[in-house]
């Protein structure tokens, strides 16, 4: 939390206002305690203390990801009617840039109404060397990480995102019924393994015909290296820890209508047949071709011989 906010902070104009809503400890359906209140305090102070103009909604009970996003997006869009707004988790720590990227962003969503969700993390993996070359360019997004969105997208969400919810409302998160929210999917046209709350808001998008968006220039680094859907093992094999921050703010380019209608047919496209984020897939055809070449090694290592020349 203290990381993300220390980041955060700086960014923040006077007209621009943050809030926190931090999950309880007790989840009453499971009976499960998920934190401590100890902890619990320590967030919400370090928000007080980093943020001090901000307002933290802390809930009595363990709301679970899914159910806490709601509340968060029902008080920004319903009760304050705010036009955008970005939505932050503690494990992403933001490039000096962040804010002015995902503000350069939210006026191009604003203008194509085909973008559902933008995002300034970017790439990455990338290299400073590679982000020069594309600066300005965006790409399709992978996890909805430090996304951002228009209430108008929202509202275009929320039949899918409903049906979802009445799947999951009366259970723990954590223990949410995955076959039948498969199953939701499914019936929807989009053949996919994911059951998160996040996965709700791709097909959500994909059946509005939105687009995710995000930089080809990196303003973010991922922290997560425990929690809801990760593991250390995951999170040092995805060289999570790598990413190069681009150096200043860079001038986007505004998509072409072409591109964008290119972008949301492969967005459908990976949806249908099931999906992986593009991350995944680059590290597993990494990995393969690493176990190609060592097998290849291998195989020339266990060769008998030469046999020697008649004279």
């Amino acid at each position: 939390m203290k990381q993300v906010l220390d980041s955060l902070a700086p960014q923040l104009l006077p007209a621009d206002t943050c809030y926190l809503f931090q999950d309880g400890g007790w989840n009453p359906i499971s009976r499960i305690q998920k934190a401590s209140e100890s902890v619990i305090l320590e967030c919400t102070d370090t928000f007080s203390r980093l943020i001090p103009d901000g307002r933290a909604f802390v809930s009595s009970v363990n709301l679970g990801i899914a159910a806490n996003y709601r509340r968060a997006e029902e008080f920004v869009f319903e009760a304050l009617k705010a036009q955008e707004a970005l939505f932050l988790e503690d494990d992403l720590v933001l490039s000096p840039h962040y804010l002015e990227v995902t503000s350069d962003l939210l006026e191009i969503a604003a203008a194509q109404p085909c973008i559902g969700y933008v995002s300034a993390y970017g790439d990455l993996w990338a290299s400073l060397q590679e982000q020069v070359s594309k600066e300005g360019l965006l790409q399709l997004m992978h996890e909805n990480w430090g996304s951002a969105l228009t209430r108008a997208s929202w509202l275009k969400q929320r039949p899918v995102r409903e049906m979802y919810w009445l799947l999951i409302k009366s259970q723990d998160y954590r223990h949410r019924d995955h076959d039948k929210i498969r199953e939701l999917f499914r019936e929807l046209g989009y053949d996919i393994h994911h059951s998160s709350q996040d996965a709700s808001r791709w097909i959500a998008c994909a059946d509005k015909n939105l687009l995710r968006l995000t930089t080809r220039t990196c303003h973010a680094r991922y922290i997560g290296e425990v929690g809801e859907h990760e593991a250390k093992q995951r999170y040092k094999e995805y060289r999570f820890s790598e990413s190069v921050w681009y150096p200043k703010r860079p001038k986007l380019t505004m998509p072409t209508v072409a591109q964008l209608e290119a972008w949301c047919d492969e967005f459908k496209r990976q949806l249908i047949s099931g999906y992986s984020h593009s991350y995944e897939l680059r590290h597993n055809d990494v990995r393969a071709r690493r176990r190609r070449n060592r097998y290849s090694v291998l195989g020339w290592c266990k060769r008998p011989p030469p046999a020697p020349l008649e004279t």
